[in-house]
């Protein structure tokens, strides 16, 4: 993997994957979710499915600190797609629902409510910038 920043205000992370599609450039913004399928992991964006032979615990290091979170020993979840979570239930905005194991949803909440506030502050920051 390769993560390239752009040149914008945004600066928006761009990761390159070698899947067995080929070699693609992800924005980490258009990845909703990584899905454990057997013995590949699914990088799932809005527009279409890749498939990867690698470690989720590997992935899950790449990702570090880009917002995402391990919600269950097979998925791990952008946060600026979660809508909300509760009842051990992770709600995606797109209307897929996710099962947090009860050992894990204190930590999956946790890291989301920080998710949460950081983005609110940095829209507090851009406003009294404007």
């Amino acid at each position: 993997m390769t993560v390239v920043k752009k040149e914008n205000e945004k600066a928006a992370e761009t990761l390159r994957f070698p899947f067995v599609e080929g070699s693609v450039l992800i924005t980490v913004d258009s990845l909703i979710y990584v899905e454990t399928d057997r013995h590949r992991n699914l990088f799932h964006t809005a527009d279409r499915t890749y498939s990867i032979y690698r470690k989720l615990d590997e992935i899950e290091r790449q990702l570090d600190g880009l917002g995402f979170v391990r919600v269950h020993r097979s998925f791990l979840v952008n946060m600026r797609y979660i809508r909300r979570i509760s009842s051990y239930v992770c709600y995606l905005n797109s209307g897929e629902q996710i099962s947090v194991p009860k050992p894990r949803y204190p930590y999956v909440k946790k890291q989301f409510e920080l998710f949460l506030s950081k983005a609110t502050e940095a829209e507090n920051v851009k406003e009294m910038e404007a």
